[in-house]
Parts: C-alpha cells; structure tokens; sequence
C-alpha cells in the first residue's frame, strides 16, 4: 500500500476479514527488484524513496550497516562504543563527545550518518542524523530525549555493510546494498514506509479479522503512525490478527471507547504494540500474544496507556520487551486516568535493555487523587533493570509491580513476582494502595518497598498475607518509609537460607514488638505444588494456605493462542520444600508488656470494577472471560493509641533532607508521535533516584528535557512557561510532542527511611 486506507463514518459497520484458508498480507512496503551481485559480494538495487529505515527478506528483518557490529553472542550489551565527557558550550541533548581512538581508519564518524544512541539515564534511544563533525564531538540536526555523555552507549551507521545479513541505503543515488547470505535469489526483499496501513476517523463497528499487516517503520524518530490507527473509534473489533515488522501496531486516539483487541499476535514493532492515549477509556485489550516490542524505539510499555482510564487488560503474554511489558502515565490531572484492570497477564524478561523499570509499571503526576487500577493474578518472571554507568554497565535495577511518583488507591493481589533485581512490588511515593496475597520470591532486595517520593509523605498502603521470600543476607522482606508499623500484618515469609529476616530494618521480633507484622510468621518449607513445572499453588498443610495467602491461578494466567508462545528461559526456582507434615513455625510472640488494643476498622470493600462498554451495534466476541475478583478477606489490624497508652514506643521524628534536586519519572520523554509517542504526550528525562546505584549524577546535570511543545499545536493548547505544564486543551496529536525539565519531578529517596 502506497498509503494509508481512511474510514470515514460512511465505512460505519465494515469488516476486514480474511477467507477461509487464505493468507492476507497487507504490507507498507515496496518489493525490491532488479538486485545485481558485485565482485564484491555486495547485493545492489534501485529504490524510488527519499529514506528506507527497514529491509526484510522474506518477513525476516535484516541489520542495517553499522559499526560496531552486532555482537549476537550478547546482542544486548555488546556490539556498543560509549560517549565521552562534553567539552563546555555544547548542548547535551543535541551534541555528544566520542573517543577517537575507537573508530579505524575510515571509520570516524561522518556528517549525514546517524548514530543510534541510549540516553545517560538509559531511559530512552534515539536516532539521530550528524550534522557536523567538531573534533571528537557531533552535533544532531535534531535533540535528544534526554541528555548524552559518558554513559550513553552507541553505534554509527555505516554506507557499506560489511557482515552477512546487512543493508545500508544511499539516498543521493537511491541504491540499497545488502551483503546477503548464501542462496539468496533477489526474492522476498521489501522495503518499508512510514505510514499507516488503515486510519479509521470517524467509523464505527469496524471490524478486522485474520489479517497480516507487515512492512511499516519510521523515517526519523518514534513512529508516528501505526497499522492500525483510530480517531474517536466506538465498537472496533481487531481480532485474530498478525502485526510482523510495523511501527506501531493499533493506536487508539481521542475519545476512542468499547474498542475491543483480542487475540492478536505482535511480533517485532519499532514501538508499542498497542498503544491508548490520552482521552481513550472503556477498551479491552484480551488474550494477545506480544514478543519483541520496543525493537528500534525502547521507551514504552508493550501495552502502553496514557491517560486512559476503565480499560480491561487481561490474558496477554507479553516477553523479550527493553522497558515496559504494561506501563499507565498519568501526566495531567484534569486527564481521566486510572481504574483499569490489570489481570491475568504472563510477562516474562521485561527490562531487558533500560534501567528503573517494572513489568507493570504505573506513573501520576503529583495526582495522588487518581482512580487506582486493579493489579491481580498477572504472572512476572525476570524484569532485567539494565543499567550504565560512565562507560559501562552497572547494576542492575528493576521491580516486578512498579507504582511511581505519587501512583495510589491501586489494589495489587494475588500477583506472582519473581527475579527483579530490586524489589517484587515497589511504591514510590503513593498512599492508600492495598498489597495483598502477592507471591514474591527471588527478588534483588526486598519483597515489597513502599518509599516516599520527593517530601510527599506516603500513608495508608496496606501490606498483608503476603508469601515473601527471604534473601541470604535478610534484606529481601519489606521496607517502608510508613510511619505506622500496624499497616503491616499477617505475612508469611519464606526463609531458606536461614538468613536474618528483617521487616523495616528491625528483627520480626523487634517490628512486632512496636507493633507492626501482627500475625506475620516465617518458615522455611515452601509448600509449593510443582515448582520445577511453575506452578507455585500452594499445598495443603503449607504455611501459606494456613495463613490464608491465596495462590495465583497459574493454570489462568496469559494468553491461550496455541502455538504462539515464544520460548522463554526457565527460571531458576528457588528450593523447594515437600509440603510439611507437621505445623509450621508459629507466630512469633510479642513482648508481654505490649499492650493489647481494640482492632481497626477492616479493609473497606473492593471498589467495583465498571464493565467495559461496547459500541451501540458492537457484534460478540470470543474473549476470554474475565474472572471475578475473590472476596477480600476481611482484616484487623491491631492499634496502638499513643495519646491514650503510656507504653507506646513513640517514633522519633526523622531529620528533614536536604531539598532535593529536580528530577523526573522514570518513563520516557519527548520525542515524535502523536501527542508525542515519547511518553503519548510527553515526558522528560530524569536521573534515577538511586544514587548507590547511579555512578555519576552531577548536580547540573539536570537537563534531561526542555519545557514547551512542537510543531502544530491547537490553539486552545496553552503552557505556563515557568513550569512546562499544560494548562488549556489538548494539542494536535501529531504535533504536541511534550517534555518537562528534570526539576518536575526527583527520584531522590537516597535510602532514608523511618527507623522503628
């Protein structure tokens, strides 16, 4: 297709679908033909286009030229050269220093060559074309997301390509090179464009089924477009389709509601898969099989929302993806957002490229008021968390629930979380989440961590009846910046190692004498039904089940498309105890003199979850039913009054820290799409606010994005200057492409917690 086919409301009520037994593809992109071998091996062929950023051979995608070359013993950190520190009077966003010493002879970078680079923060890559060469430091024609230097990674591209499998383009001549492998013919290679396969503005009931939509990129930046793109859409019906090598693969836009996207395969998107900005809601995103998103642009979820509220996401498997297997950002206030569900989803090796990551992963703007989403019975295995430093990788950081600057009101049960390197369920800043019946093992140091954001002090968060793996030296249990302890109750923690436990820095002893993990017990015996074939119920007699911890339905959780799961590594399970014979560990007893008090008011009910609404003449679908939540188990939790009981360890007042440095959340910045895709209407870059684990954080180096909007704005879209914050309407999705400076918002919690 040369362009992009457009729906109006006459098209109201169309289906797409493919006949019985037959293979539709509908493809972006040009076959190649009139391919000529030279001496040297090199295929060459005449292309009628201004760029090509995507080759493929018979679906299959091929490397574009590029030095240094892709390292596929370890295509993910090797095959990078890395910046240098930035001479003064240069832009970090639009100019970065390289080591001369690291490119041969004839390989130095050129002006019109890009160079694919990771931002400092690791939180976004960009394509960016050279416009001068200055000594040993280039300058874009375009910015950055956020800034470039020492730990920024890169490769250059290059005009000949020199390793079997890639291609490179010249424009001036209009000429495709491809150092092909033995065998090849001339056949099955397609070039690929930058639009959109259907736009549908304005039709209702529109229906595609079976399909295959192939062979779509980007020319300079993230995909503004996708294979299937949707204005103000009600009772659009995407199923039983294949999106293979596309920018984006459905995007829904404006007011679109009652949407449906059911059991899709997504393979090898540039970007998202899907894709819901702002003003979207009440869409169902069902049964979905998504592997290897994020290819070319990483800083997006697999599934990404951004203000949009009361959508279903539920039975997707989503695997092999650089940031986000599901993110939900919440910029602007006056944006509904929140109350999604979030259920019975497979996520497995998320993260794998970028640091401060979740598999599901939820930021808000300061807008601790939000509707929460519903978080349960989702599947995560190997958040990865890859993280640099000057020069290199560093340590890694990730968790396996991610709630983000100010994220509250969320319901986060009967999750499985295993192999984060940071924490299994991390909240950063928010209040009044409930966190329940988690199963969390094997993770990088703690279990659950409920942490202030900024000077926000953080109440409310609920953690109880979790079963928490505890860690060799201890640490992996619980830590909180909550100043009352009795919001932590009725845990099992599982103890293998024989390590110290420790709940907020004390003993479980120590914590239950002041009051905190009334109910809590630790043993050593897993109870787990069949951990070597994952499935992690537990068994009658277990410790968990004694304590009521609910297991996660395994049998339920991810997609049911057969034969479309990726192969995944088997995790390493940790040592599983048979299921006991005897009673497990009792609870530890607290201190005699600690007084006994009148219990508090139980858990308030689950909110009820609205139903997804369907458009006026939306036909049935064949989804997967969404299970119903299981009642919350009703809780009391004991109270300590300290104006009333003498007794009463009283917690001493923690010093203020100094006022911390301007920062921003960890999800990504600016950049092309629509509103921008950079974060569906922008975000801006930010340093991590872990500085043990951040090797270099200079004090002015808080550039990681300008204030202001692009091209093409609304004009009833206004911006206060001094803050960057939109306060009129809506821009032109296409044209309004945000960032905010680093000083919105600071991931500086710099480990300080109370200390009972």
């Amino acid at each position: 297709m040369d362009d992009a086919l457009k729906l109006t409301s006459a098209d109201s009520g169309s289906s797409f679908l493919a006949m019985s037994g037959q293979e539709v593809v509908i493809s972006g992109g040009t076959p190649v033909t009139g391919w000529t071998k030279g001496a040297d091996g090199i295929w060459t062929a005449h292309v009628d286009a201004d760029q090509v950023q995507q080759l493929t051979v018979n679906g299959v995608q091929q490397t574009q030229s590029r030095f240094p070359d892709v390292d596929p013993n370890d295509p993910v950190k090797g095959g990078w050269l890395w910046g240098q520190d930035l001479p003064n009077g240069y832009d970090p966003q639009k100019s970065m220093a390289f080591d001369p010493s690291d490119f041969p002879a004839g390989h130095a970078p050129q002006v019109g060559q890009t160079i694919t680079v990771f931002s400092e923060n690791g939180y976004a890559n960009d394509k960016l074309t050279i416009a001068s060469v200055q000594g040993n430091v280039v300058t874009f024609t375009s910015e950055a997301n956020y800034d470039l230097g020492p730990a920024s990674r890169f490769y250059v591209s290059e005009k000949t390509p020199d390793d079997v499998g890639e291609w490179s383009y010249d424009s001036a001549t209009q000429t495709v090179r491809y150092k092909a492998p033995e065998g090849f013919t001339g056949e099955g290679a397609v070039v690929s464009d930058d639009h959109s396969l259907f736009v549908v503005d304005g039709a209702k009931n529109v229906s595609f089924k079976g399909l295959t939509f192939a062979d779509t990129a980007a020319k300079t930046g993230d995909p503004e477009t996708a294979a299937i793109e949707a204005h103000d859409a009600a009772g659009l019906k995407i199923e039983g389709n294949h999106f293979v090598n596309v920018g984006v693969g459905v995007a829904l836009h404006g007011s679109s509601s009652g949407n449906v996207i059911s059991d899709n395969r997504f393979e090898h998107t540039w970007s998202s898969a899907i894709a819901l900005t702002p003003g979207t809601s009440g869409n169902q995103i069902s049964n979905n099989v998504i592997d290897r998103s994020n290819e070319a642009f990483v800083q997006h979820g697999s599934i990404s929302m951004e203000e949009s509220a009361r959508n279903q996401i539920d039975h997707n498997t989503i695997t092999n993806v650089p940031r986000f297997g599901i993110a939900e950002i919440n910029y602007d206030p006056g944006n509904p957002s929140g109350g999604n569900v979030i259920e019975y989803n497979d996520i497995r090796h998320s993260g794998q490229q970028t640091p401060d990551v979740g598999a599901i992963y939820l930021f808000s703007a300061d807008d601790s008021g939000a509707a929460g989403d519903i978080i349960r019975y989702n599947n995560i295995v190997d958040t990865g968390g890859l993280n640099t430093k000057d020069g290199g990788f560093a340590e890694n950081w990730s968790s396996g629930i991610y709630l983000d600057n100010m994220a509250s009101n969320a319901q986060i049960y009967g999750n499985f979380v295993q192999g984060t390197t940071f924490s299994g369920i991390l909240i950063h800043g928010g209040s009044n989440n409930q966190i329940h019946d988690n199963t969390l093992l094997d993770n990088g140091k703690y279990g659950i961590s409920t942490i202030v954001a900024d000077d926000h002090p953080i109440t409310g968060n609920q953690t109880y009846q979790n079963f928490i793996e505890v860690s060799g030296d201890g640490s992996n249990t619980i830590d909180t910046d909550q100043t009352d302890p009795r919001l932590i109750h009725d845990n099992v923690y599982y103890n293998p190692n024989g390590g110290e436990l420790t709940v907020a820095d004390l003993s479980l002893a120590g914590f239950q004498q002041r009051g905190g993990d009334a109910g809590s017990v630790m043993t050593s015996q897993a109870g787990f039904a069949d951990a070597a074939g994952g499935n992690y119920s537990f068994v009658s007699g277990s410790a968990a089940q004694a304590h009521g911890v609910e297991s996660a339905p395994f049998g339920s959780i991810g997609s049911s498309l057969a034969g479309t799961v990726p192969d995944v590594d088997t995790p390493v399970t940790p040592p599983v105890t048979p299921e006991p014979e005897t009673p497990v560990t009792p609870p530890v007893t607290a201190e005699p003199e600690t007084p006994v008090t009148p219990p508090v008011t139980a858990e308030p009910e689950t909110p009820v979850t609205p139903p997804v609404t369907a458009g006026p003449d939306e036909p049935t679908t064949e989804t997967p039913p969404v299970t119903a939540e299981p009642e919350t188990p009703s809780t009391e939790i004991p109270v300590t009054n300290p104006g009333e009981d003498p007794d009463v360890i009283t917690i001493p007042e923690v010093p203020s820290l100094p006022e911390p440095e301007p920062g921003t959340p960890s999800n990504p910045g600016q950049g092309s799409g629509w509103g921008g895709h950079h974060g569906w209407g922008g975000h801006g870059g930010g340093r991590n606010w872990f500085q043990e684990i951040w090797a270099r954080r200079d004090d002015d180096d808080d550039r990681g994005g300008r204030n202001g909007s692009r091209d093409a704005q609304r004009e009833t879209l206004a911006v206060d200057d001094d803050t960057g914050n939109q306060v009129g309407g809506r821009g032109d999705w296409r044209g309004n492409q945000w960032r905010h400076d680093d000083g919105d918002n600071d991931h500086s919690h710099r480990f300080s917690h109370w200390h009972w």
